[in-house]
């Protein structure tokens, strides 16, 4: 079974440091209220609400232990996440009684398949076996790269040209670095042993663009391992060949009336401002 379409390097570190910071969490919170989050699913309104799903017990949901921001253990234990309260929030706007349980990444799929529950909402990479054993909904989300350089270069876009000569930095034997190597020839590709180290390279001017992950780049530039050195330049990019992939809920093949009311769920969730509400929850600064 292939690990997860994110690689995580030191459970994203940046992370894990505001969990037990309040003072970061509220920093964070105050920076990610200013901003509004595009819809990502198109919504069919023709479509309607889908028939009731009756159901003797609570869906159980199953999410990885150890994948945040999407999904992982609180402080208190409990199942907390992107992810997570997406879920809980879809469940709610389709009538499901819904409950949450945390495992390893290893064993979700197999206590999938043995019936022990209904929907897999983080963790296992989507490919041909996933699909060949359960149902997806639409995705509500999809991994990217971004750019970020030091906060006082005049840089207003980052496309190859305007990044021509320029020492951009990437994690080595990366999907990153093999795209960077694709699209920014013209650009001097300076290769890391990991994110920390790449990260101060910016920080200190070695570099002068590093490109990565996302979420991860949004929580290191927002978070106290930068120094508020840096910020972000222009908007994520996606690339299904190379580093993105679809985030999607996974249910239980004899179960596509709960797939359904899931979708429904999830729709209604972005209509109604609870899926931009939960990412500024989770994501200091605009993912898009």
């Amino acid at each position: 079974m292939k690990r997860r379409y994110v690689r995580i390097t030191t459970v994203l570190w940046l992370f894990s440091i505001a969990l037990t910071q309040p003072w970061i969490a509220m920093a964070w919170a105050e920076t990610a209220a200013s901003y509004r989050l595009p819809w990502f699913r198109i919504v069919e309104a023709v479509a309607g609400k889908p028939p009731l799903v009756t159901v003797d017990s609570p869906a159980v949901l199953l999410a990885d232990a150890d994948f945040p921001p999407f999904s992982f253990a609180s402080q208190t234990g409990s199942a907390a996440g992107l992810a997570v309260e997406l879920a809980m929030a879809a469940c709610a706007e389709a009538r499901l009684r819904c409950s949450v349980k945390l495992l390893p990444y290893g064993e979700l799929l197999p206590a999938l398949i043995r019936g022990e529950a209904d929907v897999i909402i983080s963790g296992p990479r989507i490919d041909e076996s996933v699909l060949n054993t359960a149902l997806m909904t639409r995705p509500w989300f999809r991994t990217m790269a971004r750019f970020a350089v030091q906060s006082g270069n005049p840089l207003k876009v980052s496309d190859a040209g305007t990044l021509r000569g320029k020492r951009i930095g990437a994690v080595k034997d990366t999907v990153h670095a093999r795209w960077l190597a694709n699209y920014y020839r013209e650009s001097e590709i300076v290769p890391f042993a990991d994110e920390i180290t790449a990260g101060e390279a910016l920080r200190t001017g070695n570099i002068e663009a590093l490109f990565a992950d996302n979420l991860r780049l949004i929580y290191w530039v927002a978070g106290p391992a930068s120094r508020n050195c840096c910020r972000l330049l222009g908007g994520a990019y996606s690339d299904f060949n190379e580093f993105s992939r679809s985030i999607v809920f996974l249910v239980r093949s004899e179960r596509p009336e709960l797939r359904d009311a899931l979708d429904y769920g999830l729709d209604m969730a972005q209509v109604n401002g609870t899926t931009e509400k939960i990412f500024n929850s989770y994501v200091p600064l605009s993912p898009w």
